[in-house]
């Protein structure tokens, strides 16, 4: 916390010296390192956060060093920005989110910076070399190479550093809002409806490196957009049973004899009035109400959700990899070339496409490994990012990995119409990290390259699917409704086997919900799935606690397998819960005979919808 310089920044009302600043500036330079392995300047640091985190802050007109010119230009273009106000309503006296938003926007920042430094070098620019050099020297250890320059009043230096600066300032905000977002979201489910709870509940302790990771992936980004999909538009999944009792809490007004709750105006009526409306029940008396006591809401997650990457077989119909068997036909493509470039490249129009069928020499699992979402104009497919593909580029089709893919690129997608194939080029729009998940290979006798999601790709590598988005999405929004209610939240991911439970309090602390969102947002896809265990483990767990109310267990799983009905029902009615089943995809007969409720996920106009059959 104590920096060799004296901490110096360019906003007027921040006391640089004060113990909360530098602490603040300490934190925020302690988890970019820990996030990103890098030092960043922390009076950068500190401009930025508090830039976002002061209900008004204020640029200075003189600064102490003509190098924190550089500071200027930064909080300046950041105030100049269209959304700038709509950022600030998220960020303004929100310490999570103003951390979130200015550690990613520093490294998307720095990252902008390099890249051009490496065109800058490629080209051979020597003075924007020069002039990058020195900003990303700045940015990340708060020296500079050119201060003697800018003493000597270089104006085209100048010039040349502030346009550089707000362009990156432009592309490093469109990034690091959308973590910033994220955060608001995961803070908002864990506050329920109440503004304000759980303040510093990414910044406490070491979680806020964690998830700053999450965050910025493609993959809780669908799933946040997923929670909001299921909170706006689909019906209550449980609910607290209320009942109108004159002992109860106070709930508005109503109709009614009850002179035990009549309103005090009604005593100013006039004799024959009041009288009247005493006997037709009319008078206006206060409406109480008992909300019945509830015990825990318990989400049952099943861990072995299959994925939803489609493979084309021969005859146009689609499977999941997973199921895909050795033996089994799928559409394969060739290329008949008439002739070949450097590096195994081909002129476009002088390569025919050839859809033809091949057979499945081997199906290999390939482990848990990083995987990358690869979006086009005509959908998107998940790859490791070494997958080979095909692509376009400039006229010539060669082949690629997902990790060289550069927005523009054409892929080649196969469409179909009136049984009929057709080739259609799709351009690439954006590749991002994803998540680990299990990923497998598929050999084959010939060919090599076969239809993923519709999407050419060669015969090695996998993609992954929905399932468990939608899941962890529909468990996340029950988290919330639980924080709403007031009630305990309990979680087991279950498999062949349960996994350990995870239990928030009505009151919990912040490292409860933080383990929380760590092991749903993270844990991988795996393992089979015995629901009538998960059930019974379910329900010994409410016994044990010894829940007051009825408790509600919520069962997330695409699991076919039956259950012994009356064996469920007996647990049930020992430990005083109800069951309800959420079908991620497939019907379960025998789960929607012994559930109070039987809810389907299923995808409405490309959103994700809970339906009660």
């Amino acid at each position: 916390m104590n920096y060799k310089k004296k901490l110096k920044g360019a906003l007027e009302d921040v006391d640089y010296e004060s113990p909360i600043v530098a602490y603040r500036a300490d934190k925020l330079t302690k988890t970019y390192s820990k996030s990103y392995g890098e030092k960043v300047n922390p009076s950068i640091a500190v401009d930025v956060f508090y830039t976002l985190y002061l209900p008004f802050p204020k640029v200075k007109e003189k600064i102490e060093s003509k190098i924190l010119s550089l500071n200027r230009v930064v909080v300046s273009k950041l105030m100049d920005l269209k959304d700038y106000a709509k950022l600030k309503y998220d960020t303004m006296v929100d310490v999570d989110i103003s951390f979130a938003y200015t550690v990613s926007f520093l490294k998307k920042l720095i990252e902008f910076l390099k890249r051009e430094l490496e065109k800058a070098k490629s080209t051979g620019k020597f003075s924007e070399m020069k002039v990058l050099s020195s900003l990303i020297n700045y940015m990340v250890s708060g020296e500079s190479s050119s201060e003697a320059s800018l003493s000597e009043g270089n104006i085209m230096e100048e010039k040349l550093k502030r346009e550089i600066l707000e362009k990156a300032v432009q592309e490093a905000h469109d990034e690091a809002e959308k973590v910033a977002s994220n955060v608001k979201d995961l803070k908002n489910i864990a506050s329920g409806s109440k503004a304000g709870k759980y303040p510093g509940l990414f910044t406490s302790g070491e979680f806020l490196v964690e998830a700053l990771k999450l965050a910025g992936t493609t993959y809780v980004t669908e799933i946040l957009k997923n929670v909001k999909n299921i909170l706006s538009r689909t019906i209550t999944i449980v609910h607290r049973e209320r009942h109108d009792h004159k002992h109860g809490v106070y709930d508005g007004i109503t109709l009614g004899k009850d002179i035990s709750r009549i309103l005090p105006r009604e005593l100013t009526l006039e004799d024959d009035v009041f009288y009247k409306k005493l006997v037709d029940g009319e008078l206006l008396l206060r409406k109480r109400i008992l909300i019945e006591k509830v015990g825990p809401l318990y989400v049952l997650l099943d861990k072995c959700l299959a994925s939803s990457t489609l493979v084309t077989l021969k005859d146009g119909s689609m499977e999941r990899i997973e199921n895909i068997r050795e033996g089994d036909r799928v559409l394969s493509i060739g290329f008949t070339v008439e002739e070949t470039l450097a590096n195994d490249s081909y002129i476009v129009e002088k390569t025919k496409l050839n859809i033809s069928h091949a057979k499945v020499k081997e199906i290999v699992y390939s482990g848990i490994r990083e995987v990358f979402k690869v979006e086009t104009d005509h959908g998107h497919f998940y790859a490791t990012f070494n997958h080979s593909i095909p692509v376009i580029r400039n006229g010539i089709l060669c082949e690629t990995i997902v990790a060289d893919l550069h927005r523009g690129d054409k892929l080649l997608r196969i469409g179909m119409n009136e049984g009929k194939f057709y080739p259609v080029l799709s351009s690439v729009r954006n590749v991002s990290y994803y998540s680990r998940e299990k990923v497998w290979d598929i050999v084959l006798n010939s060919d090599h390259y076969f239809l993923a999601n519709g999407f050419i790709v060669h015969n090695s590598g996998s993609m992954i699917g929905k399932k468990t988005i939608w899941a962890r999405a529909i468990a996340l929004a029950l988290f919330k409704q639980s924080r709403e209610e007031n009630r305990e939240f309990y979680l087991r991911f279950f498999d062949y086997m349960p996994h350990e439970l995870i239990r928030i309090h009505r009151r919990a602390r912040p490292k409860e919900i933080q383990e929380l969102f760590m092991t749903l947002l993270t844990i991988i896809s795996s393992g089979g799935t015995w629901i009538a265990k998960a059930i019974d483990i379910a329900c010994r767990d409410v016994v044990k606690n010894k829940a007051e109310g009825v408790s509600t267990i919520v069962l997330i799983t695409d699991g076919i397998d039956a259950v012994h009905e009356d064996t469920v029902k007996y647990s049930l009615e020992e430990a005083n819960a109800e069951l309800i089943t959420v079908m991620i995809g497939g019907l379960n007969e025998t789960l929607r005979r012994v559930s109070k409720k039987y809810f389907v996920a299923t995808m409405v106009d490309n959103i994700l919808t809970v339906k009660e059959l």
